[in-house]
This record gives C-alpha cells, sequence and structure tokens, in this order.
C-alpha cells in the first residue's frame, strides 16, 4: 500500500504545474526602427510575448556568443511556431550604438548569425528613446564610461567597453516583463519553456 501511495505522490508530483512566473513591471510604450527600415515597438507586439536583448553590431566581445545564443534560442522558438500565418512569439535585439548600427548594418550583421526575419528582428532609433528604453523601460544596465550622467545624448559611436546587460528579457503580451535569462544552455532552455507556456495563455 505504501508503495502504492510512493508511485502516486510521485505521478502526480510529475504533473504539476510550474511555478507561476514573476512580474516585475510593465515597459512603457516604445517604438524604434527594425532592420527593413520599419516602425516596430510595443503596439505591433502586443498580444503576445516578445524576448528584448541588447547589443552592438561592433562589439567583438560579449555580443557575438551573445548573438550566437540568439540564433540557438531562434531554433528552440521555430520547433513549436505555426507554419504559416503570424509567429506566436518575437525575439527583439535592441542596438546600443544607433550611431553606427543603421537598419542596413543590422541586416548585413544578421546575415552572419541565420536571423530569420520572421522571428527575430533587429531594431535601433535615436540613442535617447534607446537609453531611455533599456534603463528605465527594462530596467537592464547601460553604462559608457565616455558620458556622465544627466549629459545630452553622445554623437558618438558606442565604445566597444560600454557595459550593457547580456540578459534576455521575457514580457508578456500586455507589456509585464516576466523573467531574466541567461545565455547558457540550460536558461535558454528554461526560456523557451516559459515563452511557450506564456503562448498558450490566453490571458497573456
Amino acid at each position: 500500500m505504501k508503495r502504492v501511495l510512493l508511485l502516486f505522490t510521485l505521478l502526480t508530483a510529475c504533473h504539476e504545474d510550474p511555478p507561476p512566473l514573476d512580474d516585475m513591471g510593465t515597459v512603457p510604450p516604445w517604438q524604434l526602427t527594425d532592420q527593413t527600415g520599419k516602425p516596430l515597438g510595443s503596439a505591433a507586439l502586443a498580444g503576445k510575448p516578445y524576448i528584448a536583448n541588447f547589443l552592438f553590431t561592433s562589439c567583438p566581445t560579449s555580443c557575438p556568443p551573445l548573438a550566437r545564443a540568439t540564433t540557438q534560442l531562434q531554433a528552440l522558438l521555430r520547433a513549436w511556431q505555426p507554419k504559416t500565418g503570424a509567429p506566436l512569439v518575437r525575439i527583439v535585439s535592441i542596438s546600443v550604438d544607433p550611431e553606427t548600427d543603421t537598419p542596413q548594418r543590422l541586416t548585413e550583421w544578421a546575415k552572419d548569425y541565420s536571423q530569420d526575419p520572421r522571428l527575430w528582428s533587429l531594431v535601433t532609433g535615436p540613442y535617447e528613446a534607446m537609453e531611455t528604453l533599456v534603463v528605465g523601460g527594462f530596467m537592464q544596465p547601460l553604462l559608457r564610461k565616455d558620458r556622465q550622467p544627466g549629459e545630452a545624448p553622445p554623437q558618438t559611436p558606442t565604445p566597444i567597453d560600454t557595459a550593457h546587460s547580456l540578459r534576455f528579457v521575457l514580457v508578456d503580451g500586455r507589456g509585464h516583463i516576466r523573467g531574466l535569462y541567461e545565455k547558457d544552455a540550460a536558461a535558454l532552455a528554461k526560456l523557451d519553456a516559459d515563452v511557450h507556456a506564456l503562448a498558450e495563455a490566453k490571458h497573456d
């Protein structure tokens, strides 16, 4: 009898729902320009979850591994997307070097990482709008040694030693931040599972 109860307990535990995701606040409305030159922002993404990260094309150190991780994430997401019509989730990479990263440059750079435009967009825009979004909206760090807080937006390329977030930020269909994820394989698998759950949830 004890063995039967133990087996029942184990089977029940295996079917328990995962713990609910945190709610870390709301990303304010935003709009930048994607790699095709078209506007992309919160209005276009509303109603479905999306995943944001932050990089720049001239970064030689931390950004290439992050971009490769984004390619891996793209492959995970593609496995459960509908074959036709709009995808259930999007990846949005936000450039922290808008002085360099024009839509054309982003398009060329993305070719090295097998970007699927249906799933993965890259966006750029005015520095001040980008900085406000990254720091105040997604609540991620962006620190330049050539600029002090409160100074006017820089008109020069982002230095390669700029400190910026290397995390993926999961945002639900209502614009709420639901998780932060590293770029290792285990974290990407967890992110894939979490965004899949959000995509299937009617209220998100």
